[in-house]
C-alpha cells in the first residue's frame, strides 16, 4: 500500500491538502498522527531499532537504547478515526517533578504502510488540576513537547531522505499495567 495514496485520502477526509499526489509536485509534506490506546510494552529501543529495520546505534539520543522502555499502540488519523498503522513511544530518563509531573526523553516511531518515521524530543508531563480537563478520569495527565530544531533521526520508505520537525501535545492514563495514550503528532517532513 502507498503511503502517498493512503493519506491522500486522509486529507480529503480533513478537506484540506496534507499531501501532493506525487512528490515531485510537493516535496514537503505535514502529517497530523494520533497514538491512541493501551500502550503494550515491546521492549526497549533497540529490540524496537531492529524490528523496524533501523540503526540508531551512532544516534545520540542521551541514553543508551537500551534505557528505553517502548509501548505501542494504534496510529490513527485524528479526523476520521481510520488505523494507518502503529505508533511505538519509548521513553527513558523519567525525572520526577516532585508535583506528580516528570520530565522525559522520548522516541516516538511511526509505523506506516510507505514506510518508518522516527523522532526525538524531550517532554513535559503534568497531572491534570483536579476538576479541569480529565473529564471522565480516563486521562490522569496531560504531556507536550515542541522541538527547536529537527528531531526526526530516521526515515524509511517513502520517507527516506526527509528531514523535519515533530511536535506532541495529548493526554495520558498512568499507573496500572499499561500506560494509554492520546497523543496528537504534527509531523512536517522535507525532502533534503
Amino acid at each position: 500500500m502507498n503511503i502517498k495514496k493512503v493519506l491522500s485520502v486522509v486529507a480529503v477526509g480533513l478537506g484540506t491538502g496534507l499531501l501532493s499526489t506525487t512528490a515531485s509536485a510537493a516535496p514537503d509534506m505535514s502529517l497530523v498522527l494520533q497514538m491512541l490506546g493501551e500502550g503494550t510494552k515491546v521492549g526497549t529501543l533497540a529490540d524496537v531499532s531492529k524490528r523496524v529495520g533501523v540503526d540508531l546505534s551512532k544516534k545520540d539520543l542521551g541514553f543508551a537504547l537500551t534505557e528505553f522502555e517502548c509501548h505501542e499502540m494504534p496510529l490513527i488519523d485524528p479526523a476520521t478515526k481510520m488505523t494507518l498503522g502503529k505508533g511505538i513511544d519509548c521513553l527513558a530518563g523519567i525525572t520526577p517533578d516532585g508535583n506528580g509531573g516528570m520530565t522525559l526523553t522520548a522516541v516516538s516511531v511511526f509505523m506506516l504502510p510507505g514506510g518508518v518515521i522516527m523522532s526525538t524530543g524531550k517532554a513535559s508531563v503534568a497531572v491534570f488540576i483536579n476538576g479541569v480537563g480529565s473529564g471522565d478520569g480516563q486521562r490522569t495527565h496531560v504531556t507536550g513537547g515542541i522541538p527547536a530544531t529537527d528531531n526526526i533521526v530516521a526515515a524509511t520508505g517513502d520517507f527516506a531522505n526527509m528531514v523535519g520537525k515533530s511536535r506532541v501535545s495529548g493526554m495520558l492514563r498512568m499507573g496500572g499495567e499499561n500506560l494509554v495514550f492520546d497523543c496528537l503528532f504534527v509531523i512536517d517532513l522535507k525532502h533534503v
